[in-house]
């Protein structure tokens, strides 16, 4: 026999799954706007490339970048270590 409580919890439950299912479907329809509008782009693109070939235009020469010179690594002085502390016997009997 159900009780009230767990068909309130049942409810609320419901409820916020009907949430997230909302909130996964307004996720995913903005992914594939972004999908569509970079494939549209990539389409420009070649588009824009194919109407080049066709006139028989050059390829636009880009210049070429400059590599940019590695940063000389500064030689670590090594550190000097402390001597660890000599370790300590028994103390000695006392006489008596």
């Amino acid at each position: 026999m159900t009780t009230s409580y767990k068909k309130e919890a049942i409810k609320e439950l419901k409820a916020q799954k009907k949430l997230e299912r909302e909130a996964e479907a307004e996720a995913l329809s903005a992914k594939t706007a972004e999908e569509a509008k970079a494939q549209a782009e990539g389409e420009a693109r070649l588009a824009k490339k194919l109407a080049r070939i066709a006139k028989g235009e050059s390829a636009p020469v880009e210049p070429e970048p400059t590599p940019e010179p590695e940063p000389v690594a500064e030689e670590e002085k090594p550190v000097a270590k402390k001597p660890a502390p000599k370790k300590r016997g028994r103390p000695a009997k006392k006489k008596g």
